[in-house]
């Protein structure tokens, strides 16, 4: 018996009987007609929580709000359909005038309270979400990436230990979490989690966003929710009044700034991806993507090219989804590209995507080798020394700068 959408946190539970031998058909459908997300957008999942409790159901992969969402059909052997938000997709500030010509368009929403630029750090965004009984009762908080509903680590990165390493005490997130009733994101980033930017810190977790009934909670609120619980904040780099002319003049100031100081870092160096826009009311916020033209990802610029550090995002992103890079193809790729760039774009650089995935691959298996045999030396990777004494059996000279990094790298030493 359908008792209706009952609001919990940032989710939405649907109390209605879906208990049938037809739940597996009737589920997805109602899903679609919930979200307007079409049926090829949601892969099926069956997973575990780290605390042993099962919950299965559907991950929106759809970029839109709905990606990485969950719609739960099943937790602990009890079913319903609910609803939980990930960290939704940051759109660019861009829209088409009358005359079919891209312009910069800063939308400000009423009674908007706050705009500011933040910085957008380059690493893996972690979750944690609130997994609930039919009564709304939390079971447990879950950390995630966006694509994957629990930390699943694998040969190209174990999550879960970074994150260890990073929080090494969880109470505050569960309890934030559970008492103001969000689902937060946190950047896991520095030189430990290697991205395009190129960090001196070793490793930090940073928070980022809140999200509350699939609304982004608006900076000031974010703001109280860390200096309460003890977070670190993602840092404001300008904070500016709420007027579209001002901000959008703003916008092309901080895009020229970050390509000149990227340009001035040396070829094949990255200091800066770019900064998020939020416009903020009271209660909630608006993202805007803001980035350096050279990394954009707009599959709509006419003058857009795929450059070498486009590619590299695109399978920093395929790592942290969980894509198994031993058994993968190119054409994966590929197809991630294109969920971005127009495909001729794509067609043409294609001699540069073959190129970096197949630089980006063998660095994977020298490092899931360099690992081998550092477990297999018996030594504590923090004894660098004798640690490097025995890789140097294995390396000639000149590849010893390359180890002693990855070892820095994959164990936090140096």
């Amino acid at each position: 018996m359908a008792l209706g959408d009952t609001a919990i946190g940032d989710t939405a539970i649907d109390h209605t009987d879906i208990g049938s031998p037809d739940l597996d058909r009737t589920a997805l459908g109602r899903i679609v007609s919930l979200t307007g997300v079409g049926p090829k957008h949601w892969q099926d999942l069956s997973a575990t929580s780290p605390g042993g409790i099962p919950f299965a159901g559907y991950l929106c992969r759809q970029e839109s709000d709905w990606l990485g969402a969950l719609a739960l059909t099943q937790v602990a052997g009890r079913e319903r359909l609910e609803f939980i938000a990930s960290m939704p997709k940051i759109p660019y500030p861009y829209q088409y005038d009358g005359r079919g010509q891209v312009q910069l368009v800063i939308p400000i929403p009423a009674r908007a309270t706050d705009a500011r630029f933040t910085v957008k750090l380059d690493g893996t965004c972690i979750i944690f979400y609130a997994l609930r009984d039919e009564e709304g009762r939390v079971l447990e908080v879950i950390p995630r990436t966006r694509l994957q509903p629990v930390l699943t680590p694998s040969r190209w990165g174990d999550w879960n230990t970074l994150l260890a390493e990073a929080l090494p005490d969880r109470t505050p997130v569960e309890r934030a979490v559970q008492e103001q009733g969000v689902t937060l994101a946190f950047e896991l980033w520095g030189y430990r989690n290697p991205h395009l930017v190129s960090y001196d810190t070793p490793l930090a977790l940073t928070l980022h966003t809140g999200i509350r009934h699939r609304k982004l909670l608006a900076f000031p609120r974010l703001a109280q929710i860390a200096r309460h619980y003890g977070f670190s904040l993602v840092d404001s780099i300008q904070v500016a009044t709420p007027d579209a002319a001002g901000l959008a003049a703003a916008y092309q100031a901080w895009q020229e700034k970050m390509e000149t100081l990227n340009a001035a870092a040396g070829a094949d160096r990255y200091v800066q991806e770019g900064a998020v826009l939020v416009v903020s009311t009271a209660r909630v916020a608006h993202y805007y993507k803001c980035k350096p033209p050279s990394i954009e990802e707009i599959h709509w610029r006419t003058d857009q090219s795929i450059g070498r550090e486009v590619v590299q995002q695109a399978l920093y992103k395929m790592r942290e989804n969980g894509y198994d890079f031993a058994g993968g193809r190119v054409e994966d790729l590929i197809a991630e590209l294109e969920q971005d760039f127009q495909k001729p774009h794509v067609e043409q650089q294609e001699e540069l995507i073959r190129r970096v995935w197949l630089e980006y691959v063998v660095e994977l298996q020298k490092k899931e080798w360099l690992r081998g045999l550092a477990e297999q030396s018996g030594l504590d990777p923090r004894d660098t020394p004798n640690l490097m004494r025995y890789l140097s059996q294995h390396y000639p000279r000149k590849d010893m700068r390359w180890v002693y990094s990855a070892v820095v790298e994959l164990y936090g030493l140096g």
